[in-house]
């Protein structure tokens, strides 16, 4: 926001009015609007001093809505839905602040990033190297992820998620990408990011085609609560980690100019159905208050 003062002219005191200038980063945000150009000290003395107010925070629906498993016991959740029209944001208290393992939902970006570097490099795409990103999203081959992330240098794909999308995350564990840690507010400017960015990189078309077109068993959650023949992009994570005794499962989707992520954790014993149910809840309740 900035604030501007004009000068004292003719006796007359004007106060400038605050202008809001919002940036966000994602696919299909508003830029940054040009200034209008400064009045003359003329055109200002002989105007009506104006007053304006600001309009209202920008929400989608009532930040106060609940779901049908806000109580469930043992259930971690965390959601945020984004609106690329306007990048107007809403979600769960801690949807922007508490964070949990990134799992597979990442491999959208580490393919992108692969494109990406390939390209800066002058590098033409092997078929080899194309099937491996395929085998990446559609089927969500954590080896082949693996061997992009090092082919890459490890870690290193994450300090180019900050450089290009702006989304600053760190892996609990160095050199496993599925322990980058985002919350559900970075995995929805994520998968923005790579469906913004993708197709700037020769070959990036592909990378939005495959995330339209995961595996049946893949497209868990999100996607089935949409209204039937709705076009989505997708890509889930799921883990079930014997050390902790709990699933993380991750839904991440974007549809319309809508994008939503349903991050969750809970005892293993419910199995990944009920991490999808959870996603798939989630998504209903958002959709009847979109209306």
């Amino acid at each position: 926001m900035s604030i501007r003062r004009f000068a004292l002219v003719a006796m007359v005191v004007v106060v400038g009015i605050a202008v809001v200038a919002v940036t966000a980063v994602g696919r299909g945000w508003v830029p940054r609007p040009a200034p209008g150009a400064v009045p003359s000290a003329a055109a200002v003395a002989a105007s009506s001093p104006v007053t304006s107010t600001p309009p209202p925070a920008p929400t989608v629906f009532d930040t106060g809505m609940t779901t049908p498993h806000d109580h469930d016991a043992g259930l971690w959740m965390s959601w945020s839905l984004v609106d690329n029209t306007d990048g107007r944001r809403v979600g769960s208290a801690n949807s922007t602040t508490e964070r949990t393992n990134s799992e597979s939902s990442i491999k959208a970006w580490i393919t992108t990033d692969f494109l990406r570097i390939a390209s800066q490099k002058g590098r033409t795409l092997q078929a080899g190297d194309r099937a491996t990103i395929d085998a990446a999203i559609r089927k969500s081959d954590d080896q082949a992820a693996q061997r992009l992330y090092l082919r890459l240098g490890g870690d290193e794909v994450l300090r180019d998620l900050k450089t290009v999308c702006g989304v600053g995350v760190s892996t609990a564990r160095r050199g496993y990408w599925s322990y980058a840690q985002i919350t559900a507010a970075d995995a929805t400017a994520i998968l923005d990011c790579v469906l913004d960015k993708a197709p700037t990189y020769p070959g990036g078309d592909e990378i939005v085609d495959d995330l339209h077109n995961v595996a049946a068993d893949n497209a868990f959650g999100i996607p089935e609560a949409l209204p039937a023949g709705t076009k989505f992009a997708v890509k889930n994570g799921w883990t079930a980690h014997s050390a902790t005794g709990k699933w993380n499962v991750d839904c991440v989707a974007s549809w319309d100019h809508y994008t939503l992520a349903v991050l969750t954790r809970y005892p293993m014993a419910r199995k990944l159905d009920y991490g999808a149910t959870v996603c798939r809840d989630v998504t209903a309740t958002v959709l009847k208050k979109l209306g």
